[in-house]
């Protein structure tokens, strides 16, 4: 595959079950490991209340 690796893909999807959640986490791991299967990810499911502090975490942990 031609191209430079330097990108990544974080998204927010609300408003869904805990089957939906589930179901396109396992979905997400399956594309993960498709097309970068050497590579590190995080992936999390929560409540809409707590979205925000899972947001902020992930970008004290990057320096963002």
């Amino acid at each position: 595959m031609a191209g430079k690796r330097d990108r990544a893909v974080v998204a927010v999807i609300s408003d869904l079950t805990k089957s939906q959640a589930a179901e396109i986490t396992k979905d997400i791991i399956k594309a993960k490991s498709k097309y970068a299967e050497n590579s590190r990810g995080t992936i999390s499911s929560c409540s809409l209340d707590c979205v925000g502090k899972l947001i902020q975490s992930g970008r004290k942990r990057i320096g963002g």
